[in-house]
């Protein structure tokens, strides 16, 4: 472990580890007013972990038995280390390197083409598991022919020493593209800068979890024209500012990631308010190049203050904003019009964990006339309707989608999707025409607020502007809707409702072997309705059966968890698969315990985060008496 005194620890930017592999920041060096020896110098660490320190940051004074604060955390979070037990970490060198790839004249994994290990057959007997080339794979993951090298998590925190020999031996490495760094303790971009410098055919790079903070003026006057990839998530980056620094050191960036950065400055710093000087370069020169951008978690509120700010980057097809307090999208301002060109290129957006909470505000998805995939969940929106539903009504909404959700959408899905959409927004106008449907209710509904003179339907139409559209594509096999909903509005449930074909297949170990159960059902079955029909055809209890629902196409099955809402619900397609599995009760069970002993865990830790506050409470409340007394007694 490297020799740490005082002066090479900086609070509020030094990192440091223990021996158990916690990570956390030097906010303070000096004497603590606890100590037996009061000249004795320690570094007040505050734990990334907020449950590993003991204290936050104050101590009762052996002296005056008052209490002395030297830095301030939460109440669990802070220690004070001797200096000699502080651990901030290790240059990153040529040895260190060499440590993750296996040297060739190491001995053999599989000296024999055998592992040590063996498989258990379905009869019980122990099977030899061959590895075959191990020589040939370990010649070519050797750092001499490896371009991209994974140095994740080994406590590096500063470039290597400045001495001619240490520098050759990195040189032989300059070949190298990529370097993982993730998860070290880099706190300092002068650092960081040196590391660039090192392996000049850089292109790819990851700094994430490194608490390296803002830029300042490090990388003024820096080029760095061969790195394509930056990572730079969870790096306490909080404000835009360094991102524009960032832009102009790297011009020629195509993937730039800053998830959990505060960026909420973003408007500010492009509206000049913060530095004219930084800001006069638009964000289309800066990031001419940029293809992928993620912007997750970092306390973005406003689609038009804030996201609107990236709109003509040329090359942008991936922009990711999960995770943002974003209510509400607007891709045309007041000042822009339709003919205006916003986000060119734009192939894929994310939006899940944002608040939105309206269809109107996704129909401005409409506008971005290049988009392909969108991904949207643990939204207001979404969380208040089924998956299934949901899925169906974005497809229809949002006619150029491809993708949602990862999931591809096929042209019978889609056709399906939107035929349902009709239906049932001629269900809605129908009952409208009728007086069944106050316009008032509508509005709350629908999030639409009409203004004076404004008819029902019209609001209808407003609230779902690709109806129109959509009736005229289906005209043909929708001509019959009218007549039906005329003779059997009386029947309710009807409207809209189609017979779909499923196959019932069984993944269940005792009837796996049985033929599938093909049926034609009404998209209004109950999922429950659905289990008893399995627990007679397969003899799978009821109260152990796992349903699973799996569209043409769609690698990722969607579970049928809750017994009384419908097919409809959970969007079950014509042509899809329903998987019946049985739950492993010993599994369930070993699950129940330990979530119980997780809990249990919880509990206690939460019990001795209360001890901790209410000792220091006492200790503040003995404090001010004896205070109080002191005071009262010199009078």
């Amino acid at each position: 472990m490297t020799s740490v005194t005082p002066s090479s620890l900086r609070p509020n930017i030094t990192r440091v580890r223990d021996a158990s592999g916690f990570v956390g920041t030097v906010l303070y060096v000096g004497p603590v007013a606890s100590a037996k020896a009061s000249t004795e110098i320690y570094a007040g660490i505050a734990w990334d972990d907020v449950t590993r320190g003991k204290h936050d940051g104050s101590v009762i004074s052996r002296s005056t038995n008052q209490i002395v604060r030297h830095f301030k955390c939460g109440p669990t979070q802070g220690s004070f280390l001797r200096l000699s037990k502080v651990d901030v970490g290790v240059p990153l060198t040529p040895q260190l390197m060499r440590t993750r790839y296996v040297k060739p004249d190491a001995e053999l994994v599989a000296p024999d083409n055998l592992l040590s290990h063996v498989a258990r057959t379905s009869s019980g007997r122990d099977k030899p598991i061959e590895f075959y080339g191990e020589l040939k794979l370990r010649n070519r993951q050797q750092l001499e022919v490896v371009e991209e090298i994974s140095l994740r998590m080994l406590g590096i925190s500063q470039p290597p020493p400045e001495n001619d020999e240490v520098l050759k031996e990195i040189a032989e490495f300059a070949h190298l593209r990529g370097i993982d760094l993730a998860g070290n303790l880099l706190s300092d971009w002068e650092d960081v800068l040196t590391i660039f410098k090192l392996f000049p055919n850089l292109c790819n790079i990851s700094l994430a979890s490194n608490r390296i903070n803002d830029v300042g003026g490090s990388l003024r006057g820096a080029a760095f024209l061969n790195i394509k990839s930056l990572n730079l998530n969870n790096c306490n980056i909080a404000t835009f500012r360094s991102i524009i620094c960032i832009g102009k050191a790297l011009p020629n960036l195509d993937e730039l990631c800053v998830a959990h950065c505060n960026l909420a400055d973003i408007d500010i710093c492009m509206d000049g308010v913060i530095s004219r000087e930084e800001s006069e370069e638009g964000l289309e020169e800066l990031f001419k190049n940029l293809v992928l951008l993620d912007l997750s978690d970092c306390q973005l509120t406003s689609w038009q203050g804030q996201i609107m700010k990236f709109d003509k980057l040329p090359r942008l097809e991936s922009l990711i904003v999960n995770d943002n307090a974003i209510d509400f999208i607007e891709v045309y301002g007041e000042e822009q019009t339709t003919a205006s060109v916003v986000f060119p290129s734009l192939v894929s957006l994310q939006l899940a964990g944002t608040t939105i909470s309206t269809w109107t505000a996704l129909d401005q998805l409409n506008k971005i006339p290049t988009l392909r995939s969108l991904r949207l969940r643990n939204t207001p929106l979404t969380n208040k309707s089924g998956v299934g539903e949901v899925r169906s009504t974005v497809i229809a909404r949002l006619p150029t989608l491809e993708y949602f959700n990862a999931s591809p959408v096929s042209t019978k899905e889609r056709v399906e999707a939107e035929r349902r959409y009709v239906s049932t927004v001629s269900r809605e106008l129908l009952l409208i025409s009728s007086g069944a449907i106050l316009a008032a209710e509508k509005d709350t509904n629908q999030g639409v607020t009409a203004g004076d003179g404004v008819s029902k339907e019209d609001q209808l139409f407003a609230t779902h502007p690709q109806f129109q559209s959509l009736v005229e594509k289906h005209k043909d096999t929708m001509l019959s809707l009218s007549h039906h909903v005329s003779n059997e509005s009386s029947q309710q449930g009807n409207i809209g409702e189609e017979i779909i074909n499923v196959t019932i297949i069984s993944m269940a170990a005792a009837s796996c072997d049985m033929e599938p159960l093909r049926k034609r059902l009404p998209r209004s079955l109950k999922v429950g309705r659905i289990k008893t029909m399995c627990a007679k055809y397969f003899r799978v209890d009821i109260d152990l059966q796992m349903l699973h629902f799996r569209a043409e196409g769609d690698p990722f099955p969607t579970e049928l968890e809750d017994a009384e809402h419908s097919l409809f619900y959970y969007g079950v397609s014509d042509g899809a698969e329903i998987l019946v599995n049985e739950i492993d009760v010993v599994a369930v069970e070993r699950e129940k315990a330990r979530q119980a002993n997780d809990h249990s865990r919880r509990i206690e830790e939460h019990e001795r985060h209360v001890t901790a506050l209410q000792s220091i409470q006492k200790n503040d409340q003995r404090m001010n008496a004896l205070a109080a007394e002191m005071s009262r007694n010199k009078v």
